[in-house]
């Protein structure tokens, strides 16, 4: 292998080889070894792992948006595949602390928060608006880790509907991944068993101690289930059951009695089968039953030693895990005590312009270049904004309302530039000086050209705010403005 300076490193990181690798590891030997192997960036794991998914579910054999050929790929062979994957790509003997460190720095956050589609995908785009990257704990179980009963690789069977689930999330996270943007990760509780053991027990012994964080937990434990409970009940009381045991239970519930008849309810539950993106039909009676897992990435615990070698700060959506870090205060992370109250901010924000910035439009502020000038300016807005109290429900509310001040300050300036570009219109203004040198001869000329250069000022000073626009006002982004 011949890598240039100026070359992509092979580790996949996205970077040139001499901002890399170049003097800390020679690809050219140890390209195909396991060594080499266990130089790969995260980026380079995510994306290679992205294709061992494509490999193991024949993603190029099923026509484009054809949903239920790509619920069929979800196979027992197709989920092995997968989960061996990840294996060959996390080894056991990985040095996860080694891993998660080389590339760290810089509001870098990691999300513990609910790792449900929606809820998951929104925390996202919230919090890749001013954060370089974000770090998501892989959904998908690590085999060497549970018990042979529960290991996918040995009874992937009921591994099928989880899996999709977990494949719905990389593949919408995948053009994240590839920007560098979001790092999908493993934690060290993946590798070692004890640690997970001795973590689990001091969170309990934690909890155990805290009046405070008991009455967090039961809270967020009734906000939890009242966020999923009718998904669930749906995908998991009606959808799953087969045809004939869901007609006798219906009859057995008198739907009828409502006016509608039974094959038109039969009908609409088959529809909600094929157009739900995370349902997989059981394959029959006597297949074995469906692992289903609900994660909040990785305990407390465990995510302030991955925040402390990553030098990440912790950006949640669960209120009980905000508490902790509260309650955590001072502790050994100084990014967590830097950036996760104005994650706090970011995250429990009523600011209305955040619920309609998709995954997309959000991309599209990273690509634009504009995420430097943002982050300045929302952690500005969050200063005014703080009153001492930083974990206070208080502060997300005065957040969000300084926050649409600025969006209004921008939408009038953007107005007053459209204003100006129309009143001094570049055909208005050549007008000026052709009409008048036409019908007047040179005496109207000196005149002419008066008025013209007044016009032409006024419009190369609405171009040049048109152009500093996005710099002087940032809060624009959120108009979702779209020029004439």
């Amino acid at each position: 292998m011949k890598i240039g300076r100026n070359d992509p490193c092979p580790c996949l990181s996205g970077r040139k080889h001499k901002r890399c690798c170049l003097g800390k590891f020679d690809w050219r030997a140890e390209s195909e070894s396991d060594l080499g192997r266990s130089q790969l960036s995260i980026r380079g794991r995510n994306i290679l792992f992205m294709d061992r998914i494509a490999e193991a579910l024949q993603l190029d054999s099923i026509p484009k948006n054809d949903n239920a050929a790509f619920k069929a790929a979800f196979s027992a062979k197709a989920v092995r595949e997968i989960h061996e994957a990840i294996l060959e790509l996390w080894p056991p003997n990985a040095d996860i602390a080694e891993i998660l460190g080389r590339d760290s720095g810089d509001v870098s956050g990691l999300y513990v928060g609910d790792y449900d589609f929606d809820y998951l995908t929104r925390s996202v785009v919230r919090h890749s608006i001013y954060a370089r990257k974000l770090l998501l704990v892989d959904p998908f179980v690590y085999p060497a880790s549970v018990k042979d009963q529960f290991n996918p690789i040995l009874n992937p069977d009921q591994h099928r509907s989880q899996t999709l689930k977990n494949v719905r999330i990389w593949f919408a996270m995948s053009a994240w991944i590839k920007a560098g943007i979001v790092e999908v990760i493993r934690t060290p509780a993946d590798f070692d068993r004890r640690l997970a053991w001795e973590s689990m027990q001091r969170q309990q012994l934690k909890f155990e101690q805290s009046e405070e964080l008991q009455r967090a937990l039961e809270a967020s434990t009734e906000e939890f289930q009242g966020r999923h409970s009718l998904k669930l009940a749906a995908q998991h009381m009606l959808m799953s059951l087969p045809d004939d045991a869901l007609e006798a239970k219906l009859k057995e519930m008198n739907v009828e009695d409502s006016g509608i008849p039974l094959n038109q309810f039969m009908a609409f539950i088959q529809r909600q089968r094929e157009n739900d993106p995370e349902f997989l039909a059981p394959l029959g009676r006597d297949m074995p039953s469906q692992l289903h897992q609900m994660s909040a990435g990785t305990s407390y615990d465990i995510a302030k030693m991955v925040a402390k070698v990553s030098k990440s700060h912790l950006v949640t959506d669960i209120a009980v895990r905000w508490k902790e870090i509260e309650l955590d205060r001072p502790n050994d992370v100084p990014e967590i005590e830097l950036w996760s109250p104005f994650a706090h901010a970011m995250q429990n924000t009523t600011f209305r312009y955040l619920n309609s910035v998709g995954l997309d439009h959000a991309l599209s502020l990273r690509e634009d270049g504009r995420l430097e000038n943002m982050r300045h300016f929302l952690r500005k807005v969050w200063k005014t904004t703080n009153s001492g109290e930083v974990y206070s429900d208080k502060v997300p509310l005065e957040f969000a309302e300084e926050l649409t001040h600025e969006v209004q300050k921008a939408e009038i300036e953007w107005a007053k530039i459209t204003e100006d570009l129309t009143k001094h219109h570049l055909p208005t203004v050549i007008a000026g000086v052709a009409s008048p040198l036409i019908l007047d001869g040179t005496a109207g000329f000196a005149a002419a050209i008066g008025a013209a250069a007044v016009g032409v000022a006024g419009l190369v000073g609405a171009a040049q705010r048109r152009r500093n626009f996005q710099i002087e006002f940032p809060a624009a982004f959120f108009t979702k403005i779209k020029e004439p």
